[in-house]
């Protein structure tokens, strides 16, 4: 990468070895240019299109509204002419430095200052495509001002200091006057504290990878050409982001590119997100073969208020010392990751110091009390947003506290609080979901929101010493008393575990521990470590794999330094009080409280240095406001294209084979052709676009393991399925696997028919358990999310609980999937254009047994369904409200004896029922079915495949036309405006870049209201009612004789005049 400076107008281009970054502030303000030794002498004269001089310098006293505005454009580097331009990248032969990466814009002080990253060091590589490096140098621009043009690749540091030392000889005048100006800019300039922040050596930062994400969230860490993911797509992570401030909008204009040039814009190094926290890997040997062995810990900063110290939770529930870690062990065949989260208790509390008047630091315990500001009640919603969120991210939650359980210390009276809440929330779960269940109802629009997950939290005190972590400290060892408490979690929750050989994940994470003793440190990451190597030794013993004890030493090796480097982190930027540490946007409303209440030494002692920095970077200062991004040629072209869709986009009808079968733990090597075409009793004339299939019991469970090892059974149905649909499919084309998951017994598999395959992106999937509480997968769900061209669709298949009385838990099952499983930017099945949910829902039929199979011989099979109770269920609104189910027209589906047609004949005698379904749901009804059955003939299993065919409409993108209109719109842009170059290369029209301040409408009247369009009047106007021309005061009213309801039929006229109103009243 290199940068570019243009000194008058004012403006940076940053380059990669393919595209620009052309950045300029509209109003910049420049110095005299007579004499002056800081000033760079680069200049150049501008003339306008007349040929008269341009005066550059109006700016300054111009545009003030614009000041925060910032114009920015991203094109090929082929396009730009660099001739004005100087080259300004740090020079790595005589500094050392080059530009890395850019971290985005700061705004301080007025000045707006452009970021990079100039030194690194790679510290760690969780699998051999991913590299993660430690800062250690940054250096900034000032965009919107040449005042420190004179310290461009200079530290300040590194200036001669002349006051330094007493004895040195005396100064002359000149070097007097530098000295004076030099200590000056030391103390003015505004980014330096910033730098040496971020030059510390605790921030990181990846070019491959969004660092602030973990391989869960990223997906397959074996994809040789891995789609490079600039920012995690769940909002989750954007507290790890520490120059989110810099670059949040940024982001924003990176994402109004076209799919091209984000593509180009994410490879390209112009944005880079950053943690502050410990990221390390070192090398072991597992198997008999090398292997990567990673942790990464990154701190929160998104809370308002202290981020570290001992401090509570804000009114979005985030808390101070919220750290996630996360532990990878990569080798040739496997990939297996855990996360893991710590922080305060999340409520509202704060620490309190009683001083004497001997002393004025606190000698005892008992000079330090835990205050609640606020009420229960209000700890209770903070606490809940807190576990919310984390649900929503991670599933399943399992507290694990560490804070002492002595009620006579402040400690142990915070432990009690924060188990009182836990209670609290456990015993009103239902009514909660209860009352946020309305909301989930109907389809929302597609966007970020918090959902409201069906979670119970899981609790257990841990009962470690700081005696017992001396006794063992960091060793291959682990407190076997510790261990028990935990394991059954441990196991429940699983691991993901990626196999390379396979091209499968054999394992997900189905939930996270969250860790808490009084300040989340020492105890909380001894628990981490703990857990940690629990989870690796079970995981790779479910693979067959014994582990030597060197990998656990250096295992462990690894959580002592985490916990040094966090402590010390930490502890370095603990806050005496909640001075300035709310965000701009917020500022003194929610602290005020904590600034008049706070018993710390804060009316003595200022800001640290070092928090005073780390607020500028948050952007957390009075006077600090976010940056306005605006690039205008992309603005207007997108806007163009807006109003000309349909050019370039038409809808489609794609065909959907979908089915579910529950096989009874078997592999079927027969003839498919029956359940995958069904003819002749359907006409299939042509190929289907896409196959769903639903498996549920594809392997027997073994509720002991951790991950899930037996996929041969996914693997072999996935290869007879592909062979059956290229073999017999009417036009004879081919299909592509496209995605494959399990958990435990369920399966999905989609295929797609290969010249299909170009419309489809953003392939994802979503797992949740739903068995025995959520903690095995012997229930529960599996779904696939991606676009079809422009429409989004999901398939969701899953096993509900078992029982001819069990509705009420299959309703809880049906619950906890709709709210729990998740995909990309917080979206939940019902936030597609178009789902279709199959799988074994267990609903029964609610009859004696004699009278189902009367009425299955009699194939009266509506009578039955009367009795049905997914059909009660649904018709009640309860579970899969607004879904639609075609009528069933075949017979129950469960249960046989395997390999016959005959129903249950064991001692059970199960009732027949139509256990296996398929349902629907839709934007604007897009999906049409054609046909609902089963196949009769495919006896293997006590179940019967049960199929449909859909044809959903679908919104298709031409991106041929669409970029060639792009371009159009272009050059109709370039020949009004100019080129990139006479935009950015000079000041002519550049006001007429920013879109006109939209004008607030005039205030409403009695007559007009300002949400009418083109001046309505703001009263009904009835002509019947008009009674300006009127004879002798006869006016028209409303007949009281009326009727009321509109459907009623009536001869009574709607309208009286006076005077039939009154002949009304006298013949009455």
């Amino acid at each position: 990468m290199r940068l570019y400076l243009n000194e008058r107008p004012r403006t940076f281009i940053v380059t990669s070895t393919s595209h620009a970054l052309i950045i300029r502030h509209p109003s910049p303000k420049y110095r005299s240019s007579s004499g002056s030794h800081l000033h760079i002498h680069h200049h150049h004269h501008h003339r306008d299109a007349n040929g008269a001089a341009s005066d550059l310098n109006t700016a300054n006293n111009a545009g003030s509204g614009l000041s925060n505005k910032v114009l920015v454009e991203f094109v090929k580097k082929d396009d730009l002419d660099l001739s004005r331009f100087k080259d300004i990248t740090p020079s790595k032969t005589r500094s050392n430095k080059q530009i890395l990466g850019f971290l985005g814009l700061l705004n301080m002080k007025s000045n707006i200052y452009i970021g990079f990253i100039t030194s690194e060091e790679t510290v760690a590589s969780p699998t051999v495509r991913e590299k993660v490096n430690r800062i250690t140098a940054v250096d900034f621009y000032c965009l919107n001002n040449d005042e420190y043009d004179h310290l461009i690749n200079k530290s300040v540091d590194d200036e001669p200091d002349y006051f330094s030392n007493p004895q040195q000889t005396p100064l002359s005048s000149q070097q007097s006057q530098l000295a004076q100006e030099r200590d000056k800019l030391r103390n003015e300039y505004p980014a330096t504290s910033v730098r040496k922040l971020l030059s510390s050596g605790s921030f990181y930062y990846s070019r491959n990878f969004d660092v602030c994400s973990n391989i869960q969230e990223r997906g397959n860490p074996d994809e040789k050409n891995p789609k490079f993911q600039l920012v995690a797509d769940s909002p989750y992570f954007k507290r790890f982001m520490w120059n989110s401030f810099m670059n949040s909008e940024l982001i924003e204009f990176r994402n109004r590119l076209t799919l091209d040039e984000q593509q180009s814009f994410d490879t390209s190094g112009f944005l880079v997100t950053m943690i502050r926290g410990y990221a390390k890997t070192v090398n072991v040997v597992i198997n008999k073969e090398d292997a990567l062995m990673t942790l990464i810990s990154k701190q929160s900063c998104i809370k308002n208020g202290p981020l570290f110290g001992e401090w509570g939770c804000d009114d979005n529930g985030a808390v101070s010392n919220f750290v996630e870690t996360e532990v990878i062990i990569y080798t040739q065949k496997y990939c297996l990751a855990y996360v893991m989260v710590r922080g305060n208790a999340p409520i509202y509390w704060e620490l309190e110091n009683h001083f004497s008047k001997k002393n004025i630091l606190p000698t005892n315990k008992n000079s330090k009390k835990v205050v609640y500001p606020r009420s229960f009640e209000a700890s209770q919603h903070a606490f809940t947003r807190h576990f919310d969120r984390l649900a929503n991210q991670y599933g399943e939650i399992h507290i694990l506290s560490a804070l002492s359980r002595d009620a006579s210390s402040y400690k142990g009276d915070l432990n009690a609080t924060f188990e009182s809440h836990i209670e609290f929330f456990n015993n009103n779960r239902e009514r909660n979901q209860e009352s946020s269940e309305q909301k989930d109802m109907e389809i929302t629009d597609k966007g970020n929101h918090l959902s409201h997950p069906n979670y119970k939290l899981e609790y257990t005190h841990v009962p470690i010493t700081v005696s017992l972590m001396k006794k063992l400290g960091y060793s291959a060892q682990n407190p076997h008393d510790i261990v028990a408490l935990l394991v059954d979690s441990i196991v429940d929750y699983g691991a993901l575990l990626y196999d390379s050989s396979k091209k499968t994940f054999i394992g997900k994470q189905l939930g996270v521990f969250r860790m808490n003793s009084f300040d989340s440190l020492n105890k909380a990451n001894y628990i981490s470590k703990i857990i940690s190597q629990e989870v690796i030794e079970l995981a790779f013993r479910d693979i067959g794999i014994a582990l030597d004890i060197e990998v656990f030493i250096k295992h462990a090796k690894l959580w002592s330094e985490n916990e040094d480097v966090l402590s010390k982190l930490t502890l370095n930027f603990i806050s005496n009080s909640t001075k300035l540490q709310t965000s701009s946007a917020t500022s003194t409303k929610s602290s005020v409280k904590s600034h008049l209440t706070k018993k710390y030494l804060s009316g003595v002692v200022d800001t640290k240095p070092n928090v005073s920095a780390m607020l500028k970077l948050l952007g957390r200062l009075q006077d600090q406001v976010s940056i306005s991004l605006h690039n205008p040629i992309h603005d207007y072209v997108a806007k163009e294209l807006s109003k000309r869709t349909k050019e370039y986009s038409s809808y489609k009808d794609i065909s959907v084979f979908a089915s579910t079968f529950n096989v009874n733990g078997t592999f079927y090597d027969g003839d498919l052709r029956e359940w995958l075409f069904p003819t002749p009793k359907y006409t299939i004339e042509k190929s289907y676009d896409l196959v769903f299939i639903g498996f549920q019991e594809i392997v027997e469970l073994n509720a002991s393991q951790m991950v899930n090892t037996d996929v041969g059974n996914k693997i072999q149905w996935e290869r007879k399925i592909k062979k059956t649909l290229d073999d017999h499919n009417p036009e004879g084309i081919k299909y592509f696997s496209l995605w494959s998951g399990q958990i435990g017994g369920m399966a999905l598999l989609l295929f797609v028919r290969e010249e299909e395959i170009n419309n489809i992106s953003n392939v994802e999937g979503s797992f949740k358990k739903t068995g025995l509480g959520g903690m095995s997968a012997n229930k529960g769900g599996v779904a696939v999310s991606f676009n079809y061209s422009n429409t989004d669709i999901c398939f969701v298949t899953s096993h509900f609980a078992a029982g001819l009385s069990n509705i009420e838990e299959r309703h809880h099952n049906y619950k906890t999937l709709i709210k729990g499983m998740l995909f990309s930017k917080n979206r939940k099945i019902r936030n597609h254009d178009a789902v279709i949910w199959s799988g074994d829902f267990n609903y029964r039929i609610g009859l004696p047994i004699e009278s189902v199979k009367s009425l299955v011989e009699k194939q009266h099979y509506s009578k039955l369904f009367e009795f049905d109770q997914l059909n009660t269920q649904m018709a009640n609104g309860e579970s899969f409200p607004f879904f639609d189910e075609m009528e069933i027209k075949f017979a129950p589906t469960y249960k046989f004896d395997n390999g016959t047609k005959t129903y249950d004949t064991s001692e059970k005698q199960r009732i027949p029922a139509w256990t296996d379904r398929i349902l629907n749901l839709s934007r604007n009804k897009i999906i049409k079915q054609s046909f609902y059955d089963c196949a009769d003939d495919v006896i293997f299993s006590d179940h019967r495949p049960v199929f449909a065919l859909f044809n959903i409409k679908v919104h298709i993108v031409n991106q041929a036309v669409k970029k060639n209109l792009s371009n159009e719109l272009y050059e109709n842009y370039r020949k009004n405006y100019g080129d990139i170059n006479d935009i950015f290369g000079t000041n002519s029209n550049i006001w007429k870049l920013f879109e006109e301040e939209k004008v607030l409408p005039p205030p409403s009247s009695e007559i007009q209201k300002w949400w009418l369009e083109g001046g309505k009047a703001a009263k009904v106007y009835i002509p019947e009612l008009n009674n300006e021309k009127v004879n002798d005061g006869d006016i028209n009213i409303i007949n009281p004789r009326y009727p009321v309801n509109p459907f009623e039929e009536t001869e009574e006229p709607e309208f009286l005049s006076k005077s039939e109103l009154l002949k009304l009243l006298s013949d009455k």
